[in-house]
């Protein structure tokens, strides 16, 4: 007598082990081919910034300031920067790198206390006080700088602080350092350095 499974309930026949040659696997299947005149297109993720914060691109910049480091302070200007004092308005990196090199070289003795007074989005502001000799003599300067920094660089900066506190310790002139014409000749001298 013979038995008959029901095909419900009869096994599936075995899968085979090892592939034959006419199926290959998925990792020797062929790259399928672009039509004739189109050329593969790899898309990138979206990039990673792991920019410093304005908080850091500040501390980093009053450090290479107490350093008088105007290699480090130039790198932490945009191509495009403004920056903005009493003496200089600026534009470009190369420009205001140019102006901390000078200046720093032209003061002497440079002693330099930062502190940072907020942080808050792009914009960071630090209190600052430098102690130096400029032309033999000595000044003392107290400033609030403004930056406003994206992707770790700084784009714009404004210094305030006193220019006749500041001109009246720089130069041998007392109160003639507000007069117009004065002004615009030390500003001129100053712009030359």
């Amino acid at each position: 007598m013979t038995m008959r499974i029901p095909a419900s309930r009869a096994a599936a026949p075995a899968a085979p082990t090892t592939p034959t040659a006419s199926a290959p696997t998925a990792a020797t299947a062929e790259p399928a081919t672009a039509p004739a005149g189109w050329k593969p297109v790899t898309r990138a993720g979206p990039a990673t910034v792991n920019a410093p914060s304005p908080r850091e691109v500040a501390t980093t910049y009053f450090e290479a300031f107490a350093r008088g480091d105007a290699k480090t302070m130039g790198a932490q200007y945009a191509p495009n920067a403004r920056f903005d004092d009493p003496i200089y308005s600026l534009r470009g990196q190369g420009d205001i790198a140019h102006m901390w090199s000078s200046l720093l070289k032209t003061g002497k003795n440079l002693s330099l206390k930062s502190q940072v007074l907020e942080s808050d989005g792009n914009q960071v502001k630090v209190a600052w006080q430098a102690d130096y000799t400029l032309f033999g003599r000595k000044v003392h300067n107290e400033s609030v700088s403004t930056m406003e920094v994206r992707d770790g660089r700084i784009v714009s900066q404004r210094d305030d602080w006193s220019w006749s506190k500041w001109a009246r310790q720089a130069f041998p002139l007392g109160g003639l350092v507000d007069n117009g014409l004065v002004k615009r000749g030390l500003l001129a001298v100053l712009n030359s350095i």
